[in-house]
């Protein structure tokens, strides 16, 4: 079992239990950190080549947002959540910033830590945290680039998906790229039609503008909102910069 990570020397850094909040599902959160629950997620980019072409358009797609912002000269570290086994590492190991890989899975962490491990051309990650997104253990403002990719859509209850963004964006001192469901995406609306008629349980989606205002009360712009695709996807993808930009004294901090 992954030890967790107690010292950095960055001064963002907090150890110590999470602070209260939300907590998502736990059948959800059982399955996921269980050995099967991870082997599933590792195996379904083998089993599924829509998974694999999947993949490989969302790792385009985020390097591109991330060009199209001309990110350089980040001083400090990015957050990777959740970073399942490393596969979105590398997108930000080259932007020369040095990377913590989080996530709830021990099993994944295990599994990043041998990806890693086992690649010998990039740099190794500047540590490895569990955590949950409601909660993370990290002071305000703890890191240059925040990165959390398709999580959202995997928490149940609204209020959650709401403190889940605000917490990311706590601590982001600068960048802040995540995804989210969107009640207006075409996939969303043919979803809500068909499930009338399947029974089927409905998205867990956000709206765009509830999104642009939660992230303005942060301090945040939107830089960028696009789709993975208008007509197949429901998932946008979201880059954020810190426009406040007043720095957090230590009373703030937790």
């Amino acid at each position: 079992m992954l030890r967790f990570l107690r010292r950095m020397n960055n001064p963002g850094w907090l150890p110590g239990a999470p602070r209260n909040g939300p907590v998502m599902d736990k059948d959800l959160l059982s399955r996921y950190n269980s050995p099967e629950g991870a082997a599933d997620y590792l195996q379904k980019f083998e089993r599924h080549w829509t998974e694999r072409v999947n993949n490989w358009n969302e790792q385009r797609l985020l390097q591109r947002l991330l060009r199209s912002a001309s990110i350089t000269g980040l001083n400090g570290l990015a957050l990777d959540l959740p970073c399942g086994y490393g596969r979105l590492y590398y997108i930000l190991s080259n932007l020369g910033v040095s990377i913590v890989e989080g996530d709830w899975s021990f099993n994944l962490l295990g599994a990043a830590r041998l990806f890693h491990a086992a690649d010998r051309n990039s740099p190794s990650p500047a540590g490895y945290v569990r955590a949950t997104a409601f909660n993370l253990p990290f002071r305000d403002r703890s890191f240059e680039l925040v990165l959390s990719v398709r999580l959202c859509h995997h928490i149940r209850e609204h209020q959650e998906r709401v403190q889940y963004l605000r917490e990311i964006m706590r601590v982001s001192r600068k960048w802040l790229l995540f995804t989210y469901f969107d009640t207006a995406s075409i996939k969303n609306r043919t979803h809500d039609f068909r499930r009338r008629l399947n029974g089927k349980r409905s998205k867990w989606t956000l709206d765009s503008q509830e999104v642009r205002e939660i992230a303005r009360s942060a301090g945040f712009d939107v830089v960028q909102s696009i789709w993975m695709s208008r007509f197949f996807s429901g998932h946008r993808y979201v880059l954020l910069l810190r426009t406040d930009s007043a720095s957090t004294s230590p009373a703030q901090r937790l």
